[in-house]
């Protein structure tokens, strides 16, 4: 506690990644500043004696801006690399030896992280922005928790610290350092403190019983687990203190030692990560990981046997990646010392594919998962990966576990949490809380699961190959697709050739998803797209709105002044209501080189607001909806002049070709609000072309007010619910 202590005196919070600010209101301590500083770096250095500094370079116009970067260091210390995150393929390579060419998108940043070894406080950074120099100390870092620079703040930076992660010795948590052993994962236990405000009662008491169980159960495996690990999610609610001392106490009977890694529910939901906000959002976590095993680290790996385990964290919050690059670093050098050990490796959101929402969307971004994923493959040592946050029932979480470049990947049950529903009975007809057993000899591993009501379950060794060419948008941007010059395949004479899938969980039977290609009575073939409600009714927490089922392209525009889309589609009849919470659509994502300018979304009766959520990059892309009709059992042949449709309804009346669109991404999809009874909608999609100069085609009709449907949902003992039951149920059953 000392320790915890002399870091906040200090100014350094132990779970910060970014240094704040070292300022003393009535100047230094006794000590001289360079003594002082001479202290912190010692904290804050990697193990290579190393320092990074993060350089944010923000574009707040309106048009898209060339930055030219390049970085000096005098006196003390030496660069030693340089690194690029979350750039786009417009940028150049960051590199020691040459100035990096950097395009920004409006409100766009990049990220250039250079580590320095062995500075001190008088090492000096020049940094050569544009035709702008800035230059800055060590010390000037260390003194400060950001240093902005040009107009506007287009230049930040700032120090990133290293002190939340590291290698830990497993002997000194009383592991025994042996090559037959085995450990168990508890993943999303979720518990926590019923009497305390902002808490869901009931949820947490339901939780927390089956969190009891599972503890009981992890203690009677014989043989003993040599340790444990809590897979995120540790409480439940938004990480208030109450809550982790309420979990210690439920955890308190486990007879190994036990490690926690960090999911999306120890932190308040509206955490910010940035270098500005002076709240410490890891406190409570840092100080319960203190009290459970003395730690009080975020990102570490320790070695068991011939085993090597790496622990990373998935916080879901706003501005942590942004903020913390380096780890990826630290990941890529842990991975690489171990290149000849096998690895286990665990983090709290899946990497791989689930196939609902909103696990497209409630996840990482894809920039995240491509990196995390390119290093997780570079040395070919990682083995396993575990997850959780998903609350998968046991038959989904094997059927949706894959191998992808030598790597087996597997999504856990919850230990506490109940399941969602996935649209089908699982293999035992009990609750699905459990624990996961892993069993190691040698290098040989073997994974097991067993529910609290003790039936045992053996994963086999081998699981289907992740095919990242038939669902490239998983690891890939849209604007990385490949760019055909018109819609390949465009009337689905050769199946789905060409066209790109997302992966879509499907049921054994009576899937609530279909996305296949039929044939008319006249052998014409048509693309068949359904969704309905999830069948199978228990209590869970799959009550939100379901739009993965979708297939898109992406064609190139070139220079064309007034483009429009061809559509034929045909909605099917007795299986579409104009006036249901369910429908077809059509989504142009439009592109200007890599950047998303504006999303154009035509689609029948209502829609669901967050169909353009979690498949593209930016957030705050602008969004205009039009109307399409849809009389069920009527082919409907249309020309979508999108290009017009779009400069009559943008606020600024400015020209589509003032976009400077290069290229679209054409998504056909449908959605259903996956609640109610008889909620569905089928739909025959004939042709869909592209015209590059329409001829004098009638603008399309705008969205009416309420067509667009912005669901209120509730809570109950943790379930969501809709609100306006009116919608979805008949009367008798909508409390009307």
């Amino acid at each position: 506690m000392k320790r915890r202590k002399f870091f906040k005196n200090m100014g350094i919070g132990v779970g910060s990644g970014l240094l704040p600010t070292f300022a003393f209101p009535n100047g230094f301590p006794s000590i001289s500043e360079a003594v002082y500083h001479k202290s912190i770096l010692s904290r804050i250095s990697n193990e290579a004696d190393e320092i990074a500094i993060r350089l944010v370079c923000t574009n707040h116009e309106n048009r898209k801006r060339s930055t030219k970067i390049s970085i000096q260091v005098e006196g003390t210390g030496t660069i030693t690399r340089q690194k690029g995150y979350f750039l786009e393929p417009s940028d150049g390579n960051v590199s020691q030896s040459q100035q990096t060419n950097i395009s920004l998108h409006p409100s766009d940043y990049d990220i250039v992280v250079f580590w320095v070894k062995s500075p001190n406080s008088n090492t000096s950074c020049t940094i050569s922005y544009n035709r702008d120099k800035f230059t800055f100390t060590v010390g000037d870092l260390l003194n400060n928790s950001e240093l902005t620079f040009g107009k506007e703040k287009a230049l930040t930076a700032n120090i990133l610290s290293y002190q939340e992660t590291g290698k830990l010795d497993s002997t000194a948590f009383g592991i025994a350092d042996q090559d037959k052993f085995r450990f168990s994962i508890l993943a999303d236990l979720q518990g926590g403190d019923p009497s305390i405000p902002k808490n869901e009662r009931t949820r947490m008491k339901i939780h927390n019983a089956f969190i009891e169980d599972t503890v009981a159960l992890t203690n009677n495996l014989s043989p003993e687990p040599s340790f444990s690990i809590i897979l995120g999610d540790f409480v439940d609610s938004i990480g208030q203190e109450e809550n982790f001392v309420y979990m210690e106490r439920l955890v308190s009977p486990l007879k190994m030692p036990l490690f926690l890694e960090i999911g999306n529910h120890e932190t308040p939901y509206n955490a910010d990560f940035s270098p500005s906000e002076k709240k410490d959002y890891l406190k409570n976590y840092f100080d319960s990981q203190k009290r459970i095993n003395g730690s009080n680290k975020l990102l570490y790996s320790f070695d068991v046997g011939k085993w090597h385990f790496v622990v990373w964290p998935d916080p879901l919050r706003k501005n942590f990646w942004m903020n913390y690059p380096h780890y990826f670093d630290w990941l890529e050098n842990d991975l690489e010392k171990h290149k000849e050990k096998p690895v286990v490796f665990f983090q709290h959101v899946p990497i791989h594919p689930i196939g609902i929402d909103p696990l497209t969307s409630y996840v990482e971004s894809v920039s995240v998962r491509k990196q995390l994923l390119e290093l997780l493959t570079k040395f070919g040592n990682v083995k396993y990966v575990f997850s959780g946050h998903v609350h998968i029932p046991l038959k989904a979480s094997l059927k949706t576990a894959v191998t992808y470049k030598g790597i087996k990947m597997i999504n856990l049950p919850a230990a506490g949490y109940r399941p969602r529903a996935f649209g089908e009975p699982d293999f035992f007809g009990g609750p699905e809380q459990g624990v996961c057993v892993v069993d190691i000899d040698q290098e040989d591993i073997k994974v097991h699961y067993q529910h609290v009501t003790k039936e045992w379950f053996t994963y086999p060794d081998s699981f289907p190959a992740f095919d990242d060419k038939k669902h490239a948008l998983w690891f890939n941007q849209p604007w990385e697709l490949p760019s055909e010059e018109k819609i390949r395949n465009h009337d689905f004479s050769n199946g789905l050739q060409h066209w790109h899938q997302r992966f879509v969980y499907h049921e054994d039977k009576d899937p609530s998803n279909i996305c296949e290609i039929r044939e008319t009575s006249e052998g014409k073939k048509q693309l068949y797209l359904l969704s309905r409600k999830r069948g199978y009714d228990v209590p869970g927490q799959d009550r939100l709105p379901q739009h993965i089922n979708r297939v898109a392209q992406r064609v190139s525009l070139g220079n064309s002044p007034n483009p429009a889309l061809n559509i034929r589609y045909r909605p099917e009849s007795g299986k579409f209501d104009v006036n249901s919470y369910n429908g077809f659509f059509l989504i142009l994502e439009c592109y200007s080189e890599d950047y998303n300018c504006v999303n154009l979304v035509y689609s029948t009766g209502k829609i669901f607001y967050g169909v353009t959520k979690g498949f593209g990059m930016y957030e705050n892309v602008k969004t205009h909806h039009f109307d399409l009709p849809a009389e069920p059992g009527k082919l409907h042949d249309l020309t979508l002049p999108f290009a017009k449709d779009y400069q009559s309804i943008n606020e600024k009346k400015e020209s589509f070709s003032e976009l400077k669109v290069d290229s679209i991404l054409v998504w056909l999809g449908v959605w259903t609000v996956n609640e109610g009874i008889d909620q569905q909608v089928g739909m025959y999609i004939d042709e869909v072309s592209l015209t590059k100069t329409a001829k004098s085609t009638p603008t399309t009709p705008r969205k009416p007010e309420g067509g667009i449907w912005y669901p209120k949902m509730g809570h109950i003992a943790g379930e969501h619910h809709y609100i306006e039951q009116e919608m979805i149920y008949p009367p008798g059953l909508n409390g009307k």
